[in-house]
């Protein structure tokens, strides 16, 4: 996938605060591969539900959300279901692992090839920078939520989709951690060419090149 195509989006059911001066609702975006971006969006206005909505995931939206040329509305589940593999993945805020697996073999769930142990040295290489490598063979369940939200960092770096979405994944980790893991996803894509959209409350505390739009 080469684009993410916005096509004049807003919320169905709600209004979100300040739509009249947003730079991404009812206008026309364009995600390009490769490029990075920082979606700056106050509680409020429909970070979640943008988020969700680009990953195909409900079309509760007005306008048209386009993978390259094709409009996300009109495609069959299989399709939207099939471009999770490689073109777009989101980290929701929930972060949404398995609660009764180990962190590795919830990362590992990232890896659609049958050899998954070609990726364990990268996995518990992300894992050490991350802070995690002790975790590895920890049940979900039993580590903290910024534990959890590392593990899945993690996960999504593992097999890259072309657009790594992230929905406040730095949430519960601390300035160090937030940084470090930021490093981490940037080098990643870099690596990979992947485009990085962050939704965040508020911009990063320390100095980025991301583009920033203001929902």
């Amino acid at each position: 996938m080469d684009n993410i195509v916005l096509e004049n989006i807003s919320p169905k059911y709600f209004t979100p605060k300040n739509i009249e001066q947003s730079e991404i609702w009812n206008r026309n975006i364009v995600f390009q591969k490769g490029k990075k971006f920082l979606i700056v969006a106050p509680s409020g206005s429909g970070k979640s539900t943008l988020a969700t909505a680009i990953l195909g995931t409900h079309f509760q939206y007005e306008g048209n959300i386009k993978y390259d040329q094709q409009v996300v509305k009109d495609l069959h589940l299989e399709k939207i279901v099939e471009h999770r593999k490689a073109g777009i993945s989101l980290l929701f805020q929930d972060v949404r692992l398995i609660k009764n697996l180990t962190v590795s073999e919830n990362i590992l769930l990232r890896v659609f090839d049958k050899d998954r142990k070609k990726f364990i040295p990268k996995m518990e290489e992300y894992a050490e920078r991350l802070g995690i490598r002790n975790l590895l063979d920890k049940k979900a369940e039993n580590c903290s939520y910024g534990e959890r939200q590392r593990s899945a960092i993690v996960r999504s770096l593992i097999n890259p989709t072309d657009f790594l979405v992230y929905d406040e994944c730095f949430s519960h980790l601390d300035f160090n951690n937030r940084k470090i893991a930021f490093s981490l996803i940037d080098e990643v894509s870099r690596e990979s060419g992947s485009s990085v959209i962050f939704f965040e409350l508020n911009e990063f505390p320390f100095e980025h090149e991301y583009q920033i739009l203001h929902l």
